[in-house]
């Protein structure tokens, strides 16, 4: 079952009539791809939620974002997560979609849970341990629905989408 999480940021990259159309001339374009700046300031939006790839100075459509969207995080093979620790520190952060989703699973599930509020100090502590960056880590997590922070800014949960 897809999981909304991995679809919605592509979803919401595509919600701009100008950014649709310039993703739809990376991929009508085929292989021989686009010149970057062709794109404009779409681009780098299209890239950073994995829709389109720069490759010897062209930017060029992945497909398979969807399919891997589609596929969810619980697909991508345990061992890949496992990879990208050693002695229980993320060694780097992916910047595949798939695959970051799903090590913001993995961290989610270790460092937190259901039910329990989190002040951003008990956050930052428990994130510090995975990664030295606790405050990007942190910014991930809440934009890609694994925590939710409340509206007075105060606290985070672990959101219905995160765990």
């Amino acid at each position: 079952m897809p999981d909304i999480a991995l679809l919605a940021p592509l979803a919401s990259a595509l919600s701009d009539r100008d950014r649709l159309v310039a993703f739809a001339r990376v991929v009508l374009a085929g292989e021989e791809g686009v010149e970057a700046a062709a794109l404009g300031r779409h681009g780098a939006r299209l890239e950073q939620v994995g829709l389109v790839e720069a490759r010897e100075g062209r930017v060029h459509a992945r497909t398979e974002a969807f399919a891997e969207a589609m596929r969810g995080p619980a697909r991508t093979e345990a061992s890949e997560v496992a990879q990208l620790f050693k002695d229980g520190r993320l060694t780097e952060m992916p910047t595949r979609p798939a695959r970051r989703l799903a090590v913001l699973a993995h961290l989610t599930d270790r460092a937190f849970e259901r039910g329990v509020s989190y002040s951003e100090p008990e956050v930052n502590i428990a994130l510090k341990q995975y990664w030295d960056d606790c405050a990007a880590l942190r910014r991930y997590l809440v934009e890609n629905g694994f925590l939710t922070r409340s509206a007075d800014g105060t606290s985070y949960r672990v959101s219905a989408a995160g765990a």
